[in-house]
């Protein structure tokens, strides 16, 4: 959240330097020459977890999980429906993918397989879902100019998950000791399939003859409740078990870029041969 705070100081100078242009509202950006519908794009990518382990992992960390900020492409549409002076209300469907992966951290000695897998246990999925997120959500307009104006967005999310979860999964490996498989990880999991968000953007919108461009970037933040959290054991070569438990947020912080075509770009271009 560190860059909205620096974002604050950013909008009151814009404020002292823009007190004197001529305001282009949200009313008048989404004027009757306007569709009410927005197209969404918005690369992004999934963090925030917490890793717990009730024993001493040691100098080396080993052994451990670390999760992995995972790419997360989401793609869906607004419907502008209500706009007063510098505010436009919106609401739509964006649809998100879920693939939380984690690698194993664990020295050849707590291993002590007879052979180096430490660049090979990696990447494993914990779920392999997408999400669609019914959002409704708030803006405010402060214009630089008639075409350039920056946006201020919030709102809250309903997250619909599909199946896909990985509540129980197991790693194995080659023994070449003891000339065998034998599981040393395992990992038991419950998840929320339904869950709730805050969204909170700041961008620029920028209004052309074909369009209105929105360039912002968003953070989105689990409420309440968080998707998918469990517990893992490891099973060592000594007959120990080493446990502990995580927690995956659900969280996302990524780009946006919005399209607003005007009314008829469609008819219009189908009309030119």
């Amino acid at each position: 959240m560190l860059i909205f705070m620096k974002c604050r100081f950013f909008l009151l100078a814009v404020l002292l330097v823009s007190t004197g242009v001529q305001s282009q509202t949200a009313e008048n950006l989404y004027d009757d020459s306007m569709s009410k519908f927005s197209i969404v794009l918005q690369p992004a990518l999934l963090k925030g977890s917490d890793v717990s382990t009730f024993y001493d992992t040691g100098l080396d960390g080993s052994p451990s999980i670390s999760f992995n900020r995972a790419f997360s492409p989401h793609v869906g549409f607004f419907y502008n429906f209500y706009q007063t002076k510098n505010f436009n209300f919106k609401a739509g469907l964006i649809v998100k993918t879920f693939v939380p992966t984690f690698d194993i951290q664990i020295s050849n000695e707590d291993l002590n397989a007879g052979f180096d897998y430490s660049s090979t246990l990696t990447d494993f999925e914990m779920a392999n879902q997408l999400i669609f997120s019914q959002t409704v959500k708030a803006e405010y307009f402060l214009a630089l100019n008639q075409k350039l104006s920056i946006v201020l967005g919030a709102g809250v999310s309903l997250d619909l998950r599909t199946s896909g979860g990985n509540d129980e999964l197991s790693v194995s490996i080659y023994d070449y000791n003891l000339e065998e498989f034998r599981t040393i990880f395992t990992v038991e999991s419950v998840e929320n399939q339904i869950t709730g968000s805050l969204d909170v953007s700041l961008g620029v919108n920028y209004k052309t003859g074909f369009g209105a461009f929105q360039l912002e970037f968003f953070n989105n933040s689990q409420l309440i409740t968080y998707p998918k959290s469990g517990v893992f054991e490891f099973d060592l070569n000594n007959n120990q078990t080493q446990t502990g438990a995580y927690t995956l947020k659900g969280n996302y912080n990524g780009l946006a870029l919005l399209f607003t075509p005007r009314k008829g770009l469609l008819k219009r271009k189908n009309t030119i041969r």
